[in-house]
């Protein structure tokens, strides 16, 4: 039963991420290039993550555990490298775009970067370790 509520809040979390952008997108008078990004970079992750709750909705299917002891040692692994690289792009971001572009980057353009590189580095990583089976 744990399972099922868990798959059932994540597509909850998802839906509202979805919602989210769209009511973001309809607010916007015009859609730049920066948008396009920002919002196909978040379409990603939440296609990514469905792909995950919808591995999980198989094995519950098949009446199996929606996790069992490989999948959450997938997560503290993919968790642990999230983590390194959410560290990493907080130092660094910040840093190569001064350098290249002679700016400084704003906190919520940092909050960002983070987010979404350690997002991508989880999905990757998690996905990466699944298939490779460990």
């Amino acid at each position: 039963m744990k399972g099922k509520k868990e798959i059932v809040v994540g597509i909850l979390i998802a839906v509202m991420i979805l919602l989210t952008l769209f009511l973001y997108l309809m607010q916007t008078g015009d859609i730049n290039a920066d948008k396009i990004l920002l919002v196909g970079i978040i379409l990603i992750l939440v296609i990514f993550a469905m792909y995950i709750l919808w591995d999980r909705i198989k094995n519950v299917r098949k009446g199996l555990p929606a996790k069992d002891e490989r999948l959450i040692t997938i997560n503290y692994k993919a968790g642990y490298y999230a983590f390194i690289a959410a560290i990493w792009s907080a130092l660094f971001a910040p840093l190569l775009f001064d350098i290249f572009s002679k700016n400084e980057l704003k906190g919520s353009d940092v909050t960002a970067i983070v987010i979404l590189i350690s997002g991508f580095v989880f999905v990757i990583s998690y996905l990466y370790l699944h298939w490779k089976g460990n």
